[in-house]
């Protein structure tokens, strides 16, 4: 009996590390994941500009503005750089629909003052549907993957994120993602949710804070 029982906390035991094991990478795949595409995404757009004419000056038509716990942050479209954007695609091998929306203060400092959502489906995405990272939270939970991040001011990255059917096990609050309009030109809509500040560097996911985001309202050029 007591080496039964033994056994079944040894098992339960392992179980929670790999848990625990599973729930840490995904936390540093999400950080990894928009550290990256905020870093590609400013070279792209630096790339573009360089090469690119200056064309007509569309900054009234775009904007990216919300606020951080009460406090109104925007980003106005620039005139010399892109600094807002969204992207499209398909991709044949995964089967899957992404989308990617950026909007940055300076794309020189993609690391601070950045808001950016990329999320994936097997389905293409709609306007006028909520989309969350929390299954049955809004009207739809995008199947493969959703993720928001926020760079504040000093480069401390908060986000909310969902990956298809690895569940995260509450780590992250609801944030929820709807178009209003989505053309060959441009792409709309609206933002908002609770984001979560994880500190992963001692091997286990510390919650260092979070920050609110409401009224977030966005229309970005296509590319």
């Amino acid at each position: 009996m007591n080496r039964e029982n033994g056994s079944f906390f040894k098992v339960k035991e392992a179980h929670g590390s790999r848990t625990a094991r599973n729930l840490l990478n995904n936390i540093q795949q999400m950080k990894k994941l928009i550290y990256a595409s905020s870093l590609m995404l400013a070279v792209l757009l630096f790339c573009g500009c360089s090469k690119s004419d200056p064309g007509p000056d569309m900054s009234s038509d775009y904007y990216f503005r919300f606020k951080v716990d009460g406090t109104q942050i925007e980003y106005p479209m620039q005139t010399d750089q892109i600094n807002l954007t969204g992207t499209m695609g398909y991709d044949e091998n995964a089967r899957t629909h992404t989308i990617h929306v950026a909007g940055m203060k300076d794309i020189y400092q993609p690391q601070t003052h950045t808001l950016t959502f990329i999320m994936s489906d097997t389905e293409e995405f709609s306007k006028g549907v909520s989309y969350s990272n929390i299954p049955d939270a809004g009207d739809d939970y995008p199947n493969f993957m959703f993720t928001l991040g926020y760079y504040d001011a000093d480069g401390h990255l908060f986000s909310a994120s969902g990956m298809g059917d690895q569940n995260m096990h509450g780590l992250y609050e609801p944030a929820f993602i709807e178009f209003t309009e989505i053309t060959n030109t441009h792409i709309s809509g609206t933002i908002s949710g609770t984001l979560s500040w994880y500190d992963s560097s001692s091997g286990t996911n510390v919650l260092i804070g979070t920050v609110i985001i409401s009224d977030g309202q966005f229309k970005v050029p296509r590319y």
